[in-house]
Parts: structure tokens; C-alpha cells; sequence
């Protein structure tokens, strides 16, 4: 039996921010192995500009985790119809990964709106949650929405003290946009899918 933390988002691209942060929950959560999951179009990104194309993202993660054991990623998303749920993803990984434990990784961010989720309650009764600190994102100490008291409390019990990364992708593609080069906050085989395919251009 393993330890899988669910790591799902746009990675639009994914930088470097992403793979410190899930290197040290890793290690924070004594996990075999972390799951990328791309997102076809989330529900809550609806409205992008400048974006990649599903597959340039798949592929700019796969290059981005290929020389760590660790990790892998799963197109599991982006191989049923848009949007993406998460309580469907996990039901599909729990069918595929048997036996194994799944834990759901949820940036501070996205807390706010977490009772807008499809089936929440649902999510957060079956599935251990862990929060990744986010620069500027404070837990709430009261449920949004309709989320019982109980089920915030596994919430914000699962809070990660691992460093924050202050990283962010819109900016990255806004550099892009206008002919910077972002060595240190990109693999050096995502910057060289970026340029090869003329991503994130004006």
C-alpha cells in the first residue's frame, strides 16, 4: 500500500514553484509518491487568456518530473470531457490505484471557495485533505458556505508547515509574452518546450 498526494491544477506552466512545493510535501506527509494532475478546464478557471493548449501542459510537466522517481503525472482529466471535478478524479484514481491511500493536496488559496465544489462534503469525508500555504492566503477559522463545523475542522487540521513559493504562473506567461527568460523560476526543459513551440506568445 502507498501514500499518493493528488496535486491537481491548470500548470499553465508548471514552474519550479510547484515542484519545490511538492518535493517538501512530500517529505512533510512521508509519501511514496506525488501525482501531477493537469486540469482540462477547471470550473474556476473558465475564463484564461494566453493559455497552453492541454497537451503542451501535459507534456511540460512530464518533462519537468522526468528525472524524479517520485513523481508522475496522470492525464486522467484530460481524457473525459471538460469541466473537471475532483470528486470524479479521485473516484477514478481510487478505481485504478486499489488499495493505495490517497491524500488531496488544496492550495490555501482556493479555500475561500471550497464549498463550491461538487459533492465537498463528500470529498472531505472520504479523503484526507493537506493544505499547501499560499504567500497572502490566510485559513479561514470558520467554514465558508455550507460546510459543517466538523468537516472545516479536518480542513484546517491538515495545514502544512512547508515553505511557500511565491512563484506565479500568470506572471510567467506575462514575462514570456514580452521576450523575458525565466531561468530560475522554470526547468530548463520547459523553457526550452516554450520557445520551441511559441507558447504564451502576444
Amino acid at each position: 500500500m502507498a501514500k499518493l498526494l493528488i496535486f491537481g491544477g491548470t500548470f499553465d506552466p508548471v514552474h519550479n514553484g510547484h515542484l519545490q512545493t511538492a518535493r517538501a510535501a512530500l517529505t512533510a506527509l512521508n509519501a511514496q509518491r506525488i501525482v501531477f494532475v493537469p486540469a482540462n478546464i477547471s470550473p474556476h478557471k473558465l475564463e484564461r487568456h494566453n493559455s497552453a493548449l492541454p497537451q503542451h501542459r501535459l507534456a511540460m510537466l512530464r518533462l519537468a518530473i522526468a528525472d524524479d522517481p517520485g513523481m508522475e503525472v496522470s492525464a486522467v482529466e484530460l481524457l473525459r470531457p471538460a469541466p473537471s471535478y475532483t470528486i470524479d478524479t479521485l473516484a477514478i484514481l481510487r478505481r485504478d490505484r486499489p488499495g493505495d491511500t490517497l491524500i488531496l493536496l488544496v492550495g490555501a488559496d482556493q479555500l475561500p471557495a471550497l464549498h463550491t465544489w461538487k459533492e465537498i462534503d463528500a470529498i472531505l469525508a472520504s479523503t484526507p485533505i493537506a493544505i499547501l500555504p499560499r504567500s497572502g492566503f490566510n485559513v479561514p477559522d470558520l467554514p465558508p458556505g455550507n460546510i459543517t463545523a466538523d468537516l472545516w475542522k479536518k480542513v484546517i487540521g491538515g495545514i502544512l508547515q512547508i515553505p511557500e513559493y511565491s512563484i506565479s504562473a500568470t506572471a510567467i506567461r506575462r514575462a514570456v509574452a514580452h521576450g523575458q527568460v525565466l531561468s530560475e523560476q522554470l526547468p530548463q526543459a520547459v523553457i526550452a518546450y516554450i520557445h520551441k513551440h511559441g507558447l504564451y506568445q502576444q
